[in-house]
């Protein structure tokens, strides 16, 4: 019985133990110290790794501490076992011990009187018995009791001392070998990281100084295609201009490298865009494409128009000025297709931003520059028309100044009859290679019925596209591509409350998007105009009269 005792004994520690190594085990192997980026992730895996030692280490020590329970169990079961014999025994050589004094009584009184010898009282003997006989089943069962334990708990001091010294050695070992090499790694790999995004916030700095440095919207547009196709390293980069009425453009800026088509001043129809794209750019969106040939977004159309600049890979980014789109910024990668990273999608986004920026502060100032010149320009103009001694000689300065301060191809005034309304061109100004005008009748018979009485109340009419105006009939438009005419301004020119004539503006070379400060330039002008002719009309009356 007790060699099977003891084989239980020694055999289930063990298994419990390498059941927990073999638990334990998992959790040393999936930890890989080369994962470490840091110190303090070394830290926290470092943790993972002593942490499962400690555990099993707790837990061989609760076994130690429940073997031992068992084996002091084990002694007292033994002790009670064999001392419960031996005081049965003594106890019942008391009682025969008794009997027989209470018989030797009698015999005792006879030699009562017999001389006292020196002798063991009776009831000493079975005490002095019992002791010795406890004492030495005690060391006994000592003995015994220190032997089994020490025997049932060899193995598992054994086992432990196999764990700690695996999990000292083999874990920490690694990790004192390979953390080091991993840590400088990924130092290396944070620092250099570090610095790409030092090296590109100086860029971004530098770029946007250039920007704002502009004074002038076609100096920006230029600076900045320029400077952001050399800081992505793209092929081509340009600004798409966009109208916000019908939401038209052209390219207006570009800078592109040797050997590709040029696209500036192209205007890149995508029917799609004003239905699906417009309202996702007013609200920020970026567009990356890597291969216009393997993205699905990317419809037929308008991968043929990107195909006949050789674009292969793109990424658009609004220019917005305060919530308003003004247009896009574009890069086009021709020589391949291109994976765009991060790095490059957030920097050119930032510069699409300050470009937005640099659009608002430079519009500012060139429209208070644009008002204090035209305020200046309108009063030299005045005055010059007011110094015309003649009729002529008034309508043709006016027509010259007129066409050099609102830049366009062709001004003319339109003398009319009021008798009938009949008319013709008394004054012309027009840029080299448009037809001429002067002393054409441009016959509208819509004129007299429907916009006679509209401009004697002061009407401007403002035509951007003469095929895109509804205002605009079958027979007026006809009229005007005679003479190449693609948008055109038309002011009043009053006397008296009179309407002596109109002042027109054409632009031939495109449709033309008639700035409000070009309107109200105009405007003033043809009034100025009305206030010559009066004044010189005043004084021929006078001559006349002396």
């Amino acid at each position: 019985m007790s060699q099977t005792s003891s084989s239980l004994t020694e055999s289930a520690p063990i298994n419990r133990i390498s059941t927990t190594h073999s638990d334990i085990k998992p959790l040393f192997t999936n930890i890989n110290v080369n994962d470490c980026t840091t110190i303090k992730d070394f830290e926290l895996k470092s943790d993972l790794i002593s942490r499962p030692k400690m555990e099993h280490q707790r837990l061989s020590r609760n076994r130690l501490l429940e073997m031992s329970f068992r084996a002091k169990a084990a002694v007292a079961i033994a002790s009670a076992v064999i001392t419960l014999p031996v005081l049965a025994n003594r106890t019942s050589a008391y009682d025969a011990n008794q009997s027989i004094t209470a018989q030797s009584t009698q015999a005792e009184q006879v030699r009562a009187n017999e001389p006292a010898a020196i002798e063991l009282s009776p009831g000493q003997l079975p005490l002095t018995l019992v002791v010795e006989t406890l004492v030495a089943a005690l060391l006994l069962v000592g003995l015994i009791a220190a032997y089994f334990a020490n025997r049932a708990m060899r193995p598992v001091l054994t086992a432990t001392a196999k764990d700690e010294k695996l999990g000292k050695v083999e874990p920490d070992s690694s990790a004192q070998i390979l953390t080091p090499v991993s840590f400088a790694l990924n130092q290396a790999s944070l620092t250099e990281q570090q610095e790409d995004v030092a090296e590109r916030t100086q860029l971004l700095q530098e770029i946007t100084l250039r920007i704002r440095q502009s004074l002038y919207l076609e100096d920006l547009l230029k600076t900045s295609v320029k400077e952001v196709r050399r800081a992505i390293k793209t092929d081509r980069v340009i600004i798409y201009g966009l109208d916000p009425t019908n939401w038209d453009g052209s390219v207006v800026a570009e800078s592109v490298a040797p050997g590709w088509p040029q696209t500036l001043k192209v205007k890149l129809d995508d029917p799609c865009f004003r239905d699906r794209h417009v309202e996702l750019y007013k609200k920020g969106q970026v567009t990356a494409i890597n291969d216009i040939h393997q993205e699905p977004r990317v419809t037929d159309c308008y991968r043929k128009m990107l195909e006949q600049f050789g674009v292969k890979a793109n990424l658009v980014a609004p220019i917005l000025k305060n919530n308003q789109l003004l247009g896009l910024m574009i890069a086009h990668q021709c020589s391949e297709p291109r994976t765009w990273q991060q790095s490059d999608i957030k920097l050119f986004v930032q510069l699409a931003n300050q470009i937005g920026f640099a659009v608002d502060q430079v519009s500012f100032l060139e429209k208070q520059e644009a008002e204090t010149e035209r305020a200046q320009l309108l009063t030299e103009m005045t005055h010059r028309i007011r110094q015309s001694s003649f009729l002529e000689d008034l309508f043709k300065t006016t027509v010259k100044e007129v066409r050099r301060v609102i830049k366009t191809d062709r001004v003319i005034i339109y003398g009319l009859d009021p008798t009938n309304w009949d008319g013709s061109v008394v004054a012309e100004s027009v840029a080299p290679g448009w037809p001429h005008t002067l002393k054409v009748k441009l016959d509208d018979p819509c004129f007299r019925d429907r916009h006679v009485e509209l401009y004697k109340k002061g009407q401007v009419t403002v035509i951007n596209d003469i095929y895109q105006e509804p205002r605009v009939t079958d027979c007026y438009r006809k009229m005007l591509e005679q003479f190449g005419v693609k948008a055109n301004l038309v002011a009043p020119i009053m006397s008296n409350n009179q309407l002596l004539g109109l002042m027109i503006a054409h632009h031939c070379s495109e449709p033309r998007n008639w700035q409000p400060s070009d309107v109200e330039l105009f405007t003033q002008l043809a009034k100025q105009v009305g206030f010559a002719v009066e004044q010189l009309s005043l004084r021929e009356q006078l001559e006349e009269g002396g």
